[in-house]
């Protein structure tokens, strides 16, 4: 999934002067937790970040959303900062504090909410995230609820393979119970193929029934998705 996530992972460390980094990428199909934000449409994203010596980082990230295709698109635009620290060789732990924001979103409720994550990455292959949103709101099946708490888990991995490429995958559980009274599994499975600034993903998505009965054709199970992304 091309994401936020991109621009949270954490590098070598930073030069003495900090780290400027920028993303410009095009998915076929904006998935995010198991659901499309895009309703299977694709998506442009931009994001750009600065990381400091001392750990502490901030950045922007954007991209176009269209979560209900009834009204008119949107776009979305999440603002971050937090810290991060290595423990020893192998391990990073960063703490980030996140703002997700909808610009021109023609709904007549505001679905702007905050996050809170903490993740613990070992030698940039495998990282787990635990999320914690105090204020979500959401509209679905199951009806509408505004400003409740919901959790994620979410464990990703990346395992590299000869000629630049890459297996890619990762699962989560979201717990939405006091939005819907429901939880449910999301994840995916592909291959990335990375050559310098570029990188190309393919991805196959996969969700519980519990997408299906929350946002019917939103939920990105079975999917396959194709991303294309540079680094500057």
């Amino acid at each position: 999934m091309v994401g936020l996530a991109a621009l949270f992972v954490v590098a070598d460390p930073a030069p003495a002067d900090g780290t400027f980094a920028a993303t410009a990428a095009a998915t076929s199909d904006y998935v995010l937790r198991g659901i499309s934000q895009t309703y299977g449409g694709a998506a442009l994203q931009l994001g750009a970040s600065y990381q400091h010596p001392l750990g502490w980082f901030v950045g922007a990230w954007g991209s176009n959303v269209d979560p209900y295709p009834a009204v008119k698109p949107s776009r979305e635009l999440d603002l971050y900062a937090g810290y991060a620290r290595a423990f020893g060789a192998d391990f990073t732990g960063r703490v980030a504090y996140t703002h997700y924001s909808y610009l021109a979103d023609p709904r007549p409720t505001h679905y702007d909410y905050d996050e809170l994550a903490l993740t613990a990455t070992y030698v940039d292959r495998l990282s787990l995230t635990i999320s914690y949103q105090p204020d979500s709101t959401a509209y679905s099946l199951r009806g509408f609820a505004k400003d409740k708490p919901t959790y994620a888990l979410e464990l990703t991995g990346r395992w590299p393979l000869p000629r630049e490429f890459a297996l890619t995958g990762g699962a989560g559980y979201y717990d939405l119970h006091r939005l819907f009274g429901i939880s449910y599994w999301a994840g995916s499975a592909g291959i990335a193929w990375v050559h310098r600034r570029f990188e190309i993903d393919l991805a196959r998505y996969f969700a519980s029934a519990g997408v299906a009965e929350l946002y019917e054709d939103a939920s990105a199970d079975g999917r396959l998705v194709l991303s294309g992304l540079v680094r500057f």
